[in-house]
This record gives structure tokens, sequence and C-alpha cells, in this order.
């Protein structure tokens, strides 16, 4: 699924010159975010060009994580993957995938930050394509995949913290989302 699409006034070229993560890395972001994301049918149809996002990463614990991660999709019933990530996600508030509830919970403050994070989408030329909040998880990596350097430097200052105790949370419960976190968090 993709989570972002980009306005049409704006200049991706741009963007791409004030990218500061190499390509390896915003691969790296967009398979994550990739995975994260409810199992659906998109999804299970999708392994052959995840198997592809994958074949072009160099050796490295990268690429052994998200084809270990591809292989364990590849040989369960999707209505198994769905239990579990609801299990891990939507079921379970701390390891939620909402970054400004990890940070305000349910606060008055956190609509401001979600409204900050829809306004720095759509100022870097993106509109959100999904009915997901902002602060979603998969959609943040994906979107730090394409953005500039300082938009990034934001998020990471901004929710850093969390991602960090997330990632925590997920390893302390022994899921393998934390595999995905992983290969994640070095890059931020």
């Amino acid at each position: 699924m993709i989570f972002l699409v980009q306005r049409a006034s704006q200049d991706f070229r741009r963007v791409l010159k004030v990218k500061k993560m190499t390509r390896k890395n915003n691969l790296i972001l967009r398979i994550a975010s990739h995975f994260l994301q409810h199992p659906d049918e998109e999804m299970i149809n999708s392994t052959d060009a995840a198997s592809n996002w994958i074949s072009g990463l160099p050796p490295g614990r990268a690429k052994e994580v998200f084809t270990d991660f591809l292989a364990n999709l590849n040989c369960s019933t999707l209505v198994r993957l769905q239990e579990e990530y609801s299990r891990i996600f939507d079921f379970n508030p701390a390891t939620c995938l909402n970054l400004t509830y990890h940070k305000y919970g349910d606060k008055r403050e956190r609509g401001a930050a979600l409204a900050a994070l829809n306004r720095m989408y759509r100022q870097a030329g993106y509109e959100p394509a999904v009915s997901e909040l902002p602060d979603f998880l998969p959609l943040i990596l994906e979107f730090m995949s394409v953005c500039s350097g300082e938009e990034c430097t934001w998020i990471v200052n901004e929710y850093g913290s969390e991602l960090e105790k997330l990632s925590a949370r997920m390893q302390a419960g022994g899921s393998r989302y934390a595999h995905l976190m992983s290969v994640v968090l070095p890059l931020l």
C-alpha cells in the first residue's frame, strides 16, 4: 500500500536534491514501512515485489531481517498474520504504531502534534493517501524514505525516543516485528 501521494505542485527533483539519506537507507525505510502495515491480501500478493526490493539491498543485517520476515509471511496464513498483528499493535496500547499516542497519550497536545505532521507532509508536497492518522509509523517511515534531511531530522528529534521505547517494548514482548525496528533505528 502506498501511504503518500505527491501533490502535483511539488517539484520532486527538489526533494531528491536535498535528501541526505542514501538509496540503501531509503530502501530500508520503505521496506520496513511495507512490512509494518496491517497484513492484507495486497501485502500477500506483493511478496514478489518485496523480494525484488530486498534483493536490491547489499548483504548485511537489514537484508537478513527482511528476508526472514518475508519467509515468515510466505509460510503463514493471512488470518494468522492478521491475528498476530492485531494482538501486538491494535490491542496493546504499549505497542501501538501511533507515535503521538506514545508521546502524549490522549491529551490535548496530541491533536496539535497530529496537525503538525499533516502540515509537514503537505509542505513537503505530499498528501497522506490512507485513512490512518498522520503519526502511523509505516506512514512516517515511507515519508522519511522520500523526504529531505530537514524533515527527517525534525521527526527524529520529535519522536526518536518514542521509537526507541516502542522498539524496546516490541523486543520485550518477543515480537518478530522488533527485528524490523532493529534495522530502522540505526538509520535515525
